[in-house]
């Protein structure tokens, strides 16, 4: 039996479009409040816990922690009931850059090495408890899994589309 590693210094995870935003806002704010005022202005994301992330195909365990299922009860710890996992991309960024100072956008690519699958595995029932003021922590840094080979953006850029226009 292999166990797969990926060293990863860091990364964070963004809301990459208005729909994925708005289907999380939803799951956990209900559909009159689904999108922050924020998203429409800056990236939000959240940072990730560089550990957890493996391989496709290492076996992730299902996480236990607090969970509020009963709102008229106190929470109460156990495993999750409301595993999830949302299918994503994954770019693999590096490249010099000085503490502080921003990359600008028409200098991107150049930071860009490629693009992998992602599973971003979700415990919803924790983090639904934990979102709240701060945001996910055992509900979300449980496990992240990337598929085992990085495609160049050298070869995808020849399939480039423009993105949708997000107002």
């Amino acid at each position: 039996k292999s166990t797969s590693v990926c060293f990863t210094g860091d990364y964070t995870d963004f809301y990459s479009s208005k729909d994925h935003a708005t289907n999380v806002g939803i799951m956990f704010r209900g559909k009159e409040n689904a999108l922050m005022p924020n998203w429409l202005r800056l990236p939000v994301g959240y940072h990730g816990r560089a550990s957890s992330l493996v391989v496709s195909g290492t076996p992730i365990r299902r996480p236990c922690g607090q969970m509020r299922p009963d709102q008229t009860k106190p929470p109460i710890f156990g495993p999750s009931k409301q595993l999830d996992i949302e299918l994503e991309m994954a770019f693999f960024v590096g490249g010099e850059s000085q503490l502080g100072e921003p990359i600008p956008i028409n200098k991107a690519h150049e930071h860009i090495f490629g693009m992998v699958l992602m599973n971003d595995w979700s415990a919803r029932d924790i983090q639904a408890w934990e979102y709240v003021p701060l945001g996910p922590f055992l509900g979300k840094n449980f496990g992240t899994t990337i598929s085992p080979w990085v495609v160049p953006m050298e070869a995808l850029l020849p399939f480039a589309e423009s993105n949708p226009l997000q107002v």
